[in-house]
């Protein structure tokens, strides 16, 4: 069976505890007001459910961006362990793919750290991309390397506030290496030359979070809707303001506006000071900084980067 969003509450009050017996009591990636057409606007939604003597078996839910309608992402693939080891979930995962092509899409994105689970999608064409643990299906055919260097070809990008139609366009924006290793202190995204990234539909919940805790962040969008580059604002603790930014390589000029939309936003939440994090083995990010009126203010916090311990330099921004 196939259900398009807005899906029944009925339905709803079925799926969740199904996936919560398989996947644990977390936090979904997707949340219950997705599924009742809360991002109707910004994306599409489609539920494969397979049933057996009328108890649900199998499960998978593809989320299709609007604003890039190439990509989509994928998640809730789960089957009841009475019914497994007879394909349920691969026919599913199957269906979707065909679905996508035939709507015209270009790239489907996945996270899994489940090495079973990453056999079945490679037969079906995903391929895991390097320094995560994130699969993407290029429908083309072609490498997801080759369709990365293709994706950020465009040119000229425009600094907005995000929305949920950012969902599934900052996927390829992470998971695409960066020189940087510390990309946003705020949502704790780093670049995957330095750390394994294993969080794909969950990207956009780490920034959704921050934002209802009072947070902000912006998008770097091209014409066509792709992301190129983000930024945030988090008030802490003190009352101050931490920001952080990040842009595709070729987009490194929208950086500067990136983070002036952050300061802006603190500057309206009040007269905390405003400073950002940054690794001491990002120097360019830090010269950056400084570029735009951060100047050095001792050590911040230090991250953990692919298990070990990296220190900081707080960079605070100049009232003058």
């Amino acid at each position: 069976m196939r259900y398009e969003v807005p899906i029944s509450e009925e339905l709803i009050d079925e799926l969740f505890p199904f996936w919560a017996s398989i996947f644990g009591e977390v936090l979904p990636d997707i949340a219950r007001e997705v599924f009742l057409g809360a991002e109707d606007a910004y994306n599409g939604g489609t539920l494969y459910l397979r049933r057996e003597g009328g108890r649900l078996a199998s499960t998978c839910f593809t989320v299709n961006s609007k604003v890039v309608p190439s990509l989509a992402g994928f998640s809730e693939v789960a089957t009841d362990p009475q019914f497994r080891g007879r394909g349920l979930a691969t026919e599913l995962c199957s269906r979707a793919v065909e679905d996508f092509r035939a709507a015209g899409g270009e790239a489907f994105f996945l996270g899994t750290v489940n090495p079973a689970a990453a056999r079945v999608y490679h037969r079906l064409g995903w391929r895991k991309l390097a320094g995560a643990n994130v699969m993407a299906n290029i429908l083309s055919g072609e490498s997801p390397e080759a369709f990365f260097v293709d994706y950020f070809s465009a040119e000229g990008a425009k600094v907005v506030v995000a929305s949920p139609g950012d969902r599934i366009p900052m996927i390829p924006l992470i998971l695409c290496p960066h020189d940087w290793q510390v990309l946003d202190a705020n949502t704790n995204v780093c670049s995957t030359r330095y750390v394994v990234q294993n969080s794909c539909m969950g990207l956009y919940v780490r920034y959704d979070r921050m934002r209802m805790q009072g947070g902000a962040w912006y998008a770097a969008r091209t014409a066509e809707g792709k992301v190129v580059g983000l930024s945030t604002v988090r008030r802490d603790d003190a009352g101050g303001f931490q920001i952080d930014a990040f842009a595709h390589a070729r987009f490194a000029d929208v950086w500067g506006e990136l983070v002036q939309a952050a300061v802006g936003k603190s500057q309206e939440g009040g007269e905390g000071l405003c400073y950002a994090v940054v690794s001491v083995e990002d120097e360019e990010k830090r010269s950056w900084f400084e570029s735009l009126g951060f100047r050095r203010a001792g050590s911040g916090a230090e991250f953990e980067v692919d298990g070990r311990r990296v220190a900081s330099v707080r960079m605070e921004k100049s009232s003058a």
